[in-house]
């Protein structure tokens, strides 16, 4: 669980789903708070998303999945189904003030818009691309919980957040990203 929190922390968007992109996304997390790592892909077809996890945390491993469609939202580990509340979805969005934006700027094979936020503690840096067809709008409601909403467009391909000192507390980067025909199996329960 504690991944599906981190990873919330680092994505910002709304209710909506992609419409525009079907394939695969592949994603790294790493949290120096909670000395966490995390490994994610993403299927995305039409209306539908899956997100597989697998999370290290010191001595603690945990894998699980995220799948969000017309049937609703849950999370299947070890077999078993779990629905999530709607309550869990209340976004508590944070007020960020932009510093910065920076236009061309290459990221991880990608031209994008450095945009870098504060939040009255910390400063987040984010990697923004419009090359995959994806914006934060296209991110399951589950991953945005507790995020700012930032006004900057585009799809964060590398997320730093810096905390008081500087220091890179959190980061989140896309690792490769995929347009391939997705089965609807994927999306079983």
């Amino acid at each position: 669980m504690k991944t599906m929190y981190t990873l919330a922390f680092l994505i910002v968007a709304n209710l909506s789903m992609a419409q525009n992109f079907e394939g695969v996304i592949s994603m790294k997390t790493t949290n120096e708070v909670m000395k966490e790592t995390a490994s994610l892909t993403w299927y995305l077809k039409g209306n539908k998303s899956r997100m597989e996890i697998s999370s290290q945390a010191g001595e603690h491993s945990s894998e699980y999945a995220i799948i969000f469609d017309e049937k609703g939202l849950d999370m299947v580990a070890e077999g078993h189904v779990t629905p999530i509340d709607k309550s869990v979805l209340d976004l508590g969005l944070s007020t960020v003030t932009l510093l910065s934006e920076k236009e061309g700027v290459p990221m991880n094979g990608y031209a994008c818009k450095q945009a870098v936020y504060f939040d009255g503690k910390s400063q987040t840096t984010y990697w923004l691309t419009d090359a995959l067809g994806l914006t934060f709008t296209d991110i399951p409601s589950i991953m945005r919980r507790n995020m700012p909403n930032i006004d900057s467009k585009g799809f964060p391909v590398r997320m730093e957040k810096r905390n008081a000192d500087g220091k890179v507390v959190l980061t989140q980067e896309v690792v490769s990203a995929q347009v391939s025909k997705v089965e609807d199996s994927k999306f079983d329960r």
